[in-house]
This record gives structure tokens, sequence and C-alpha cells, in this order.
């Protein structure tokens, strides 16, 4: 499972129980209030921002801070607010060093706002001025996501990104910074392309803001000789590359590497290696099909969705890691359901999360997940089951608060 991922649902968790909560201990009149809605998003600049601080200024409502994870991760949460907003992100660390640079966005409603040099040019080309003196005290006439989509096609357009982005949004478009995801490469590339041409961010963004990229006219051209595709490997025809995420003690393939496999049911090959003789996992129902290759100690578990490959999960003594397409170049969805105290809660959709391999790994990230045993925050939380299987996972636990005993059911549908 992608960190972020778990994060991102763990919040939308936290603030969908603990509304639920509000009614189920009988607070305050017949309807539970309305739980605040989230800006959430990753800080990076090809390596996250660590320890950022995050400031949301909108165009109504007292201004947001939020400080960025070990994974450039960030969240505030709504409330009284209202959209346009403008983002921005200073301080901090980057691979260990100071980060001196500060970078802006925008967003127009809830969810994934990311803040990189890349949506602060976009920044930049929509005000035609600087956005570190704007974000000072911002003002918003003119701000619409229509000014600011014709925005990024500009600078994708002088900078010649439009193929490498492949449709994704650095603005809105959840992705993880680390080496083999799509938005994260692009970061990595745009640095290293600045300083094969000897100059900076703060130059490109001042061509940004006065929509002058002549001094840049063999960006383009450095940027497509430097940048490769997530993992950096092109597939011969016929096999798939998959990128492998979440490498553990003893795994044989490391975080962001890409892999070529030409897999069906009866084999599988990659790397000079060709397996045989699989067993089927019956456990897994259509449309998806399991089928499990032992090599040594390792087993190679191949997933196809409708007959095409999915994804294949390494085992050995434990969860290894797993192999998928590129994050940003999938979208998967995931609903939650919560009902506390048998009060049943809206469901929530959240995309772009990857399904868990199996149920220890679905079950350890739900134990170790703060968002989701902060819910005992006023009490005492007690998981008392966790299961998954067929893409459904459930979890029953007992929230122990004020002499009362509320259960909680919660339920995690993936597709």
């Amino acid at each position: 499972m992608i960190r972020t991922s778990w994060r991102r649902l763990g919040a939308t968790l936290a603030v969908a129980a603990t509304g639920l909560c509000l009614s189920a201990c009988g607070g305050g009149g017949d309807a539970a209030p309305a739980a605040p809605s989230t800006l959430q998003g990753t800080a990076a600049v090809g390596q996250p921002i660590v320890g950022g601080a995050v400031s949301v200024r909108c165009a109504g409502g007292g201004a947001l801070t939020s400080t960025t994870d070990a994974s450039g991760a960030w969240q505030v949460s709504l409330s009284g607010q209202t959209f346009p907003c403008a983002v921005q992100v200073s301080g901090g660390t980057v691979g260990g060093a100071a980060q001196s640079g500060t970078f802006h966005s925008v967003a127009f409603t809830v969810g994934t706002v990311n803040i990189t040099p890349l949506t602060d040019l976009v920044v930049a080309q929509w005000l035609g001025a600087l956005p570190g003196t704007w974000f000072s005290s911002p003002t918003f006439t003119g701000l619409t996501s229509t000014a600011v989509t014709q925005a990024l096609d500009q600078v994708r357009t002088a900078l010649g990104l439009t193929g490498a982005l492949d449709g994704a949004n650095p603005l809105t478009t959840p992705f993880n910074a680390q080496a083999g995801d799509l938005i994260d490469d692009i970061l990595e590339a745009l640095a290293q392309t600045l300083a094969a041409l000897n100059s900076s961010h703060q130059a490109l963004l001042a061509a940004s803001a006065s929509n002058d990229y002549s001094a840049f006219a063999s960006f383009g051209s450095t940027f497509a000789g430097i940048y490769a595709p997530p993992g950096g490997v092109t597939c011969p025809a016929g096999s798939v590359g998959l990128v492998y995420s979440q490498a553990s003690a003893g795994a044989p393939f490391s975080d962001g590497q890409t892999v070529c496999f030409t897999a069906s049911t009866t084999s599988l090959a990659f790397g000079g290696t060709t397996l045989a003789n699989p067993v089927q996992n019956t456990q897994v129902l259509a449309p998806y099909a399991a089928y499990q290759f032992p090599d040594g100690g390792i087993t190679y578990e191949v997933v196809f969705n409708n007959g095409d490959l999915y994804e294949i999960n390494l085992t050995g003594s434990g969860f290894l890691g797993q192999f998928a397409a590129p994050v940003s170049n999938v979208t998967r969805f995931l609903t939650i359901q919560v009902t506390a105290g048998g009060v049943p809660g809206p469901a929530i959709d959240v995309g772009d999360v990857p399904p868990p391999a199996n149920e220890f790994q679905f079950c350890n990230d739900i134990y170790s997940d703060p968002n989701f045993t902060g819910l005992g925050s006023g009490g005492t939380l007690t998981v008392d089951s966790c299961t998954y299987s067929n893409s459904l996972g459930t979890i029953n636990a007992t929230l122990s608060t004020g002499g009362l005993s509320i259960p909680y059911v919660v339920t995690y549908t993936y597709r």
C-alpha cells in the first residue's frame, strides 16, 4: 500500500468517524454537525520538503497552517474558509539540507493541492508577477480554474512538458515524492535541466511572470535529454513495465525500480528468470485472478484484471513489496463506510488508492495509522477484529469514552 494514500484515507476516516461519534454519543441535537473539509497534498522539489511550513489563505475565512511530514505530505481542515485559496510552503529540509525556497499553489475545491516549483511557475504565469509578494496579501480577482488551466497550458508548452506530464495535473494529481513517480521524476528532471543551463528556479519564475521564455529557448530540448519516464526503462513489445514499492528487509528489488514482466497464467518471465508451475489463489474473485509462482524462498503472486497484468505481490517470511503500474498513471478508487453506534455515515470515495496485497498488509497499516488510532483521543479505542479478502476490508472497533462503549464498523471497498 502506498503510504501517502493511507495518510489521506486515514484523515478522511478520522473526519467521518468524528462526525458520527458526535451523533452516536448523543451530542447536541438530532443531527451531527458537518465534518470539516480538507485540503492536502505533497510539497516537493524532486525530493520531499520535510518540516516545511505550509500556509493557506483563502478568499474568505482565517489563515491556516500545517507542517509537511517526512514524505512531504501536509493537510489542513477547512472551517469557514471559502475558495479560491492560495497555498505556500517555505523552509524545512530537502535531503537533510536546509531548504531556502518558497513555492506556491492555488486551490478551487477540497482535495489535493500540491506545492512544487512547477505549481509555482503556474501561479506566476497566471499572476503576471512573482507569487511571493502577492501571497503576503493575496487578492483573488480573476483567479478562476479556467485561468489557471490556461496558465498551466502556457507553462507546459513553453517548457516542452506536455508529453512528459501525459495528462497529469501537477497542481491536483496526487503523487509520491519518490523516484519512479511521474510527477516526482519530472520535478527532478526540472531541477537537473536548470543546473545544466546554469540557471535557477528564480530566473525561470521571472520568465513565467513576464510570459517571456526567450532566455529558456533550449529548455525543452535539454529537458528531453535528461528526463526518462518513471523507472527509466523501456520494455520490449509483449512485456509490461511495473514499478516496485514498499520494499522491506530481504526484498530482492528496491523502491522505484522498474522491471519488465511477461506474464501468463502458466509462466512469469523477467530479467532472465522464468518461473512456471503456479498455484492459483482461488480466494481472488472475478474480474481478478491470481497465480502464485514460487522462486526459492520468495513467492510472486501475479494478479490479472480481466486477463491483463495488474500487479505482482512478493512474499517471503512476510510481505516484501509490490510491483504495480506507476501511481500517477493509474486511477483506482476506494469507498469507505463508517458506522458508529449503529449510526451509518455517508459513503466516502477516495481516488488513487491501490488495494492492499493481503490481509496482513491491510490490517498492519490500519493498526499503525495515527489517524485511525487517534479516534480514541477522547477515550480508549480497541480494535476487536480486522479482516480483508476479495477487495473488501472490515474493521470492528470499540471506543470507550465517558462511561460509554461505542461500536465502530468501518468497511473499505476497493474497485
